[in-house]
């Protein structure tokens, strides 16, 4: 279980946060605990609107550049609030192993500068 969660983390580590979402609900697709449903139901919902919301991308009016502009501000929150869920299912499937979570790396963390 643990190299499957692993997976999980580095796709959260690369940025792919819809494929971190789907993998983890591939992964506990028969659960049975009621708090990992409404959570995986979430995710999915998210994922799914994520989906729907490229559809008005192609849109053709004046107010292009605005919807746009709104449509992706709404994709980031869609993609964070993934990224959280999924931390959380990663936790709890985990029973809290520290060591996989410190290997998630926080949204604002960078790799360091090195310059020889």
């Amino acid at each position: 279980m643990f190299t499957e969660l692993m997976k999980a983390v580095d796709y959260l580590n690369e940025g792919k946060v819809i494929e971190a979402g789907r993998y983890l609900l591939e992964l506990r697709k028969g659960e049975e605990d009621e708090d990992l449903l409404k959570v995986m139901s979430e995710i999915e919902k998210e994922i799914r609107e994520i989906e729907n919301e490229k559809t008005y991308m192609s849109l053709e009016t004046r107010f292009k550049d605005e919807v746009i502009h709104s449509l992706d501000q709404c994709l980031r929150c869609r993609q964070e609030k993934i990224r959280v869920l999924s931390i959380y299912l990663l936790e709890r499937l985990s029973n809290g192993n520290e060591i996989l979570l410190s290997m998630i790396r926080l949204k604002g963390e960078a790799k360091p500068n090195t310059f020889i």
